[in-house]
């Protein structure tokens, strides 16, 4: 609860001197106040977390106009230095293509894994370490969400387009999910490595072969997001650092 009222305050705080129009400025205002208000007094119950999780993802992505085409560049330079120059279009298109369907359909899988770790630790009897688990996926994931409106950029995919032609028949429902229900902005650190690894950082504490199976799941989803292009790889390297972050973090904080 603690780190989602920060979050929301944090927003409402530095939305007043954003470079954008009063109404944009106004949007983030009104629903930061709202949230900190709703979490003040009706708490977090069962998946209100959830909720505020997208809202965290949407509210930012409101402060930003234009990327920073430095980082842009910087980023795009890492990945040659890690990947080699097209060395992602050229995996892409040698690897079998039961690998390449199996990156994408991680990458769609990124949007269920914070749900679906927090029905496995209810159902599996672990209830009472849902207020953890919840601190430790919302501190990593606004991590990443908070810095967006100082660090906006935009997908490695929207800068270097469509080279090559596309193997996976998953791709074109991924796009779709992301035309309809993304912001449009590529957040860095990766919110989406973040929330995942921290997912299975707070289960597998609990249920240790949860923790490992929702980490081969998040470490698919890490690798499926820069082959796709949909992040860069400093994105994905610095969200699985947020996401150990929070969880020392959250493991450091005395119980309540």
């Amino acid at each position: 609860m603690f780190v989602a009222m920060v979050y929301f305050a944090y927003l409402a705080l530095i939305a007043p001197f954003a470079p954008l129009p009063a109404r944009r400025k106004a949007r983030v205002l009104t629903v930061s106040f709202a949230a900190v208000a709703a979490i003040a007094s009706f708490g977090m119950p069962h998946v209100m977390p959830l909720v505020y999780l997208l809202i965290g993802y949407w509210l930012p992505a409101q402060l930003v106009s234009v990327p920073n085409l430095a980082l842009e560049r910087w980023l795009l330079d890492v990945d040659r230095r890690l990947l080699g120059v097209d060395g992602v279009a050229r995996f892409e298109q040698r690897a079998p293509r039961i690998l390449v369907e199996f990156l994408e359909l991680a990458y769609l899988f990124c949007y269920a894994v914070v749900p679906g770790g927090y029905v496995w630790l209810v159902v599996a009897g672990f209830g009472g370490d849902a207020e953890r688990f919840w601190s430790i996926v919302l501190l990593a994931s606004f991590l990443c969400y908070g810095l967006l409106p100082w660090l906006p950029t935009r997908a490695p995919r929207a800068i270097e387009g469509e080279r090559v032609r596309r193997r996976s028949a998953v791709r074109r429902l991924n796009l779709a999910v992301l035309n309809r229900a993304s912001v449009q902005w590529n957040t860095f650190p990766s919110g989406h490595t973040a929330a995942s690894i921290a997912t299975a950082l707070a289960i597998g504490s609990s249920i240790s072969s949860a923790g490992v199976l929702l980490g081969t799941v998040a470490v698919s989803i890490a690798v499926g997001s820069v082959v796709g292009r949909y992040h860069y790889a400093a994105d994905a390297i610095v969200g699985a650092l947020a996401a150990f972050l929070a969880f020392a973090m959250a493991s450091a904080a005395p119980a309540p």
